[in-house]
This record gives C-alpha cells, structure tokens and sequence, in this order.
C-alpha cells in the first residue's frame, strides 16, 4: 500500500489543528505541573498533529509520554528510496526517537505492531488478534505510565486513516474500563468546520473530515517556542516528508497564526485552556 496521500493528509492534520482558533495565550505553568500527559497515535510522525502541545507540556514540567502503535513498514515514500520492511521500520523508530528529543518529551513507546493493523491481505482472525494485542498494550500504558490525560485520534482518525481510526477506537475502549488510577481526562484533536475554506490545497490529499466548533471546547494555546521544537520535531521524519511538504506545512502555520490546538473532549462540552483542569 502506497502510503503517500496519507502521510500528505497528516501535513494537513497539522495545519487543521494550527488553525485551531485563538485562544488566550499559555498561563502560568504551575495548574499542570508534576502531571503526566499520554499522547496514543499510529505511526511515527503522527504525534505532529499535536507537536506544539507536547512541546508546551513538557516544557512546564508535565511528564509526556508518547506511544506508537505500528512499526510503519508501509509508509514507503518512493523520494526516500527505502523499500517496504524491516529497514523502514529501523528508519522510522529512529525518526519517533528523534521527535521525541527534540519536543523534549520522553522516548517513545514503540509498541511494534503491524502496519496495517488490518490490512486487507489478512484474515478477520488475524485483525482481531493484532486488536486485542492493541488493547493490551494499552492497558499496560494505562498501568505503568499512569497518564491524568491522553491524546489520542478522534473516531474519524483526522485523516480517516483505518490504523487511525482502530487506535481511537481501542484507546476510548480501554479508557472506558475506568480501573483504578486510569486517566481522568480523554481527548481528541479535530479539523474545525468553520476554518476549512481556508485550509491550503495539497494535490492527493483524501477529503478530510471536519468538525463543528462547538464540540472542540478545548483550546490549548502555546507559544512561539513551542511550535519551533514542534518544527524540529517534525523535520525527522525524512523518510515520510519532502523538505517542500515540511516548508509547507509550516509556512500554512504561521499563516493562521491560531496559537492552540482545538481538541474535543470524549464525554462531553467542557469548556477549557489546558489538559488537566476539564471534567
């Protein structure tokens, strides 16, 4: 599977989140200090969907985690010349450890499953058990990391990417178990309806869903810093992006100039400026 319109629709899950809106910008550090935050995606490179705001949290002392799901063996870009396999993979754990570093983030949790939790050459029995590996796994970050909230794909998966959409749907499951010590707090990042007409046009780019601004309550500003470490998080992912995509993107960001990123909380319309504080 060519992954490439993809990887250019999760450019635009960037820009979409950028153009979040403008919220105030960050206050005082202290109400999310000593917090731990879980950011749940995919693949590698799509935490820049949210890269400011792990650059942010991390930098007022939240302990940030990130997982990700799949190995990426699939996400070949034909620029890169790296074929489908076991070499991408190394290529693309050494580019989610790159991110992580330069967000300023802890190392991230690679939790190796396949790319294509259920791709179309597999049986059914083969997609149940890579999902109920997913639910495993994500019980045990639940367990060990012990996050106060999680990021994590909406049910549209932002890009409608299936991968995307199956760790959505795993991480509310297990979010929904509410064992002792879980996290109190579940979000997800969403295009805002009302910000799409002036969304850049990217040729290849599948249409993307959207969401009514009503339902994105959250809006956590960041700062300039923030997006520069978010930049240079996203510069590592050579293998997925051409220099021109990444300008893009970027340029597209400073354009809006929004300074937060919109996110919907799970349960309901709680209005806040930050992770920790919503019920």
């Amino acid at each position: 599977m060519n992954d490439g319109p993809w990887r250019v629709a999760c450019v635009m899950a960037l820009v979409a989140a950028a153009a979040g809106a403008g919220a105030p910008r960050a206050g005082p550090a202290e109400p999310s200090r000593g917090r731990t935050l879980l950011a749940v995606f995919a693949h590698p490179d799509d935490e820049g969907v949210v890269g400011p705001l792990l650059a942010r949290y991390a930098r007022e002392g939240v302990r940030v985690h990130l997982a990700i799901a799949t190995d990426g063996r699939h996400g070949v870009r034909d620029f890169a010349g790296i074929p489908a396999g076991d070499a991408l993979v190394m290529v693309r754990a050494e580019e989610a450890r790159c991110a992580a570093e330069k967000l300023g983030i802890q190392p991230p949790v690679l939790l190796g499953l396949p790319d294509g939790i259920a791709r179309s050459e597999g049986s059914p029995a083969d997609a149940m058990r890579n999902l109920a590996r997913l639910v495993v796994e994500v019980r045990k970050l639940f367990t060990t990391v012990r996050p106060d909230a999680v990021v994590t794909w909406g049910p549209d998966g932002m890009s409608g990417h299936p991968d995307h959409r199956l760790v959505s749907a795993v991480v509310t499951q297990v979010f929904q178990e509410d064992e002792p010590g879980w996290p109190r707090n579940l979000y997800y990042p969403g295009f805002p309806r009302g910000r799409a007409a002036t969304l850049p046009r990217v040729p290849g780019v599948p249409a993307l869903p959207l969401t009514a601004e009503r339902y994105l309550t959250v809006r956590v500003p960041y700062e300039d810093r923030d997006a520069q470490r978010a930049r240079e998080s996203f510069a590592c992912h050579r293998s997925q992006f051409t220099p021109q995509e990444q300008e893009g993107l970027f340029a597209a960001m400073r354009h809006f100039h929004a300074g937060a990123v919109a996110l919907r909380p799970w349960q309901g319309l709680e209005q806040a400026a930050d992770l920790f504080t919503a019920r």
